[in-house]
Formats: C-alpha cells, structure tokens, sequence
C-alpha cells in the first residue's frame, strides 16, 4: 500500500527540490540524502529559486 500523503496529487511532475507537497521546496540539511555541507545548501538554494519562479508562474 501507498502512503496518500506521499501521492503526487498534481497531473505536473514535481520540480526538483520540490516536496510532497505542491509549493514547497527544501534544500540543504532538511532533504534526504544531501550532503551536509553550507555550500551544498546554499547552492541547493540558488537552483530552488529557479523552481520556485517556474512554480509560481504556473500558478498564473
């Protein structure tokens, strides 16, 4: 059996860094599997901008 809370509910893919949950990203520490190290989240970061924009512009 599948977790419902764990189904994409949305017909788009997720973008990357992108959760379960439609509209909410995470990087650095917080994402399983990530390196722990600052610059790997603050990179992580500046890339999640990116899909946060393509998020928002869907929303339109």
């Amino acid at each position: 059996d599948v977790n419902p809370a764990l189904v994409w509910p949305l017909a788009r893919s997720p973008h990357l860094l992108e959760t379960n949950v439609p509209g909410i990203f995470a990087v650095g520490d917080v994402r399983h599997g990530s390196v722990k190290r600052v610059a790997s989240g603050v990179g992580e970061g500046s890339i999640c901008v990116q899909f946060v924009h393509r998020y928002l512009e869907d929303l339109r």
